[in-house]
């Protein structure tokens, strides 16, 4: 006659398959509203991250880029291989690779690998004394004899020379036997000689000459040959001509906010003129060579509003972006070079130092989101961080994995890592990044603190990078111990009308030799409680069961120190009625 009780109804919510980081506030399970230190490449597990090894120390770091070997600036020193070669300005710089050589910008100065030395992508000599000016070969060489005069020689032989004056310009012509004819030369060169005038300068160099009186000599030029006290280029003149006035020859480079490499050329682009420019090709120097020919420099102007964000160089073109656009220039040679603007997000202002290719794809942080680029749409990545506004990205590469440093509106910063094959996030620590640097398998991060770490421990012998005895760092890999890491789930709401709690949780870890996990609870968002500690054995698995008393909603965080992999968590919920818990 007594009546039935029912069994409460439980329902067990497994989770093997680990997510990564997901600040939107509603979490699924497996996902975690905060991490420290994880990392998503073992995913459906997740881990501590790899161990990082420090192996630079800079008091002043100004940048830092990586080819066959690792280069950086500290201060106004400048050390490729570990090996000081000079002083650069002290300014934070922009260095990119072409062939053996490393361009560095704004300084406009280029370090070659090779011969160790260094040049000026810009050069300008100003004469003092006397300059002389008189018609000469392409080579420099002098004519010999020539008449000067408005009428034409008598009695010719073959190959003889007559400057013609007789016209408003002198005409350098050669008598033909075979025609019985006068006949004008093509091309007639000017060399120009003076104390220093061609210091710095070479054949096949674009410079604007400025000072010489009279003749039409003035101007842009393509030199044909220079020696430190002449240059020589395509010009006429009556006579041999000298003087004292000063000449100035100058080889310039504009002023660029962005550069890149691309098939052999230099693009960079400037906000203040709204231009994009390529250098010659192979010939970094060389930045207004207009011959008409396919190795010529290049430059456009862009008609759309704003200032350039950001440039990088993916799937055979150059982009150049804004906030709102995007400019793609494609082409093999200036004859045949197109533009096109797509007018999809770019990358934010202050945020260009984000343009990396993962694989072959172009990641970058834009006003609202981080994105990725496939070369014909825009695609935000960055569901999963929520609404904080962050600014400020460095962004770098490493195997599959996106790494970028942001500024969140509070000023904090936050290194976090995007596996591009999972699509999971993971934050790492508040490192401040300045720069990446990718060289061969290993990836480099310079810190605002002065300190470059390699993010994949033992890649290379420890002394791989760092030869040089300028610069002689003992390589330091972390330690376990130095290695802080934590999980924190979101809060375990009830769901449906009926009062529900969480009866059960259960962690499955493994942990290191020594590690350490400690675990805490929160009801009701009440003050966090210790729950269990464990130190780990051997990479032995640990089973962790928690036994939290009746709440509404409960927040679970697993921190520690040493090697650890999260394998799996479960959770019994008991369900109640409406009326009460």
């Amino acid at each position: 006659m007594l009546p039935y009780l029912n069994n409460l109804r439980r329902s067990q919510s497994v989770a093997v398959n680990m997510q990564g980081l997901n600040l939107t506030g509603t979490l699924s399970d497996g996902e975690w509203e905060y991490t420290k230190n994880m990392d998503a490449a073992l995913a459906p597990i997740v881990a501590r991250r790899e161990k990082r090894v420090l192996v630079g120390r800079l008091d002043k770091p100004n940048g830092m880029i990586a080819t066959d070997k690792l280069c950086f600036v500290d201060g106004t020193k400048f050390y490729y291989n570990g090996f000081y070669y000079g002083d650069v300005a002290d300014s934070f710089k922009q260095m990119v690779a072409m062939g053996s050589r490393i361009c560095i910008f704004p300084d406009k100065k280029i370090f070659d690998t090779e011969t160790y030395t260094f040049s000026e992508m810009e050069q300008k000599n100003v004469t003092t004394g006397q300059v002389t000016v008189e018609l000469a070969k392409a080579d420099g060489t002098a004519y010999g004899s020539y008449t000067a005069s408005a009428t034409a020689p008598e009695n010719p032989t073959a190959g003889q020379m007559w400057l013609d004056t007789s016209g408003d310009k002198a005409v350098m012509k050669t008598w033909a036997d075979s025609t019985g004819m006068w006949v004008e030369q093509a091309t007639t060169y000017v060399c120009v000689k003076a104390k220093g005038i061609g210091k710095g300068l070479k054949a096949e160099d674009a410079v604007t000459v400025s000072g010489i009186l009279g003749e039409g000599l003035d101007g842009d030029w393509i030199i044909s040959s220079a020696a430190d006290d002449q240059i020589v280029y395509t010009g006429i003149i009556g006579e041999v001509k000298s003087q004292t006035e000063v000449v100035t020859v100058r080889r310039s480079c504009p002023d660029m906010d962005y550069v890149v490499e691309l098939n052999n050329r230099l693009w960079g682009c400037s906000s203040e003129n709204h231009e994009i420019y390529s250098c010659a090709l192979g010939d970094p120097t060389n930045w207004r060579k207009y011959a008409g020919i396919s190795t010529d420099s290049y430059a456009l102007t862009i008609g759309s509003p704003g200032d350039f964000t950001g440039a990088a160089a993916m799937n055979g073109s150059v982009i150049f972006t804004k906030e709102n656009c995007i400019h793609k220039i494609y082409g093999t040679q200036p004859s045949n070079y197109q533009t096109t603007v797509e007018h999809f997000r770019g990358a934010e202002r202050g945020s260009g130092a984000s343009l990396v290719r993962v694989n072959e794809l172009m990641y970058f942080k834009s006003v609202f989101d981080v994105c990725v680029y496939d070369g014909t749409q825009v695609t935000s990545i960055s569901g999963r961080l929520g609404k904080e506004k962050y600014t400020n990205a460095v962004a770098g590469a490493n195997d599959r994995r996106l790494y970028i440093s942001m500024q969140d509106k509070a000023g904090a910063w936050h290194l976090l890592t995007y596996d591009t094959t999972s699509g999971l996030w993971m934050r790492e620590d508040d490192v401040h990044v300045l720069a990446f640097a990718q060289c061969q398998t290993e990836t480099f991060m310079l810190t605002a603190e002065g300190e470059v770490w390699a993010l994949k421990a033992g890649e290379y012998s420890k002394d791989f990078f760092m030869l040089g005895s300028d610069y002689k760092v003992e390589a330091t890999e972390e330690n376990d111990e130095d290695i802080d890491w934590c999980l924190r789930t979101g809060e375990m709401l009830s769901s449906g009308p009926n009062n529900k709690h969480v009866s059960k949780v259960q962690l499955l870890l493994e942990l290191g030799e020594n590690a350490q996990a400690h675990v805490r609870i929160r009801k009701d968002n009440e003050a966090w409680q210790d729950a269990m500690s464990i130190t780990g054995a051997a990479k032995r698995r640990h089973t962790l069961p928690i036994y939290p008393k009746r709440c509404d909603r409960l927040q679970v965080e697993i921190a520690g120190v040493g090697e650890m992999k999260l394998l799996g968590m479960s959770r019994l919920v008991e369900a109640g009625s409406e009326y009460g818990r």
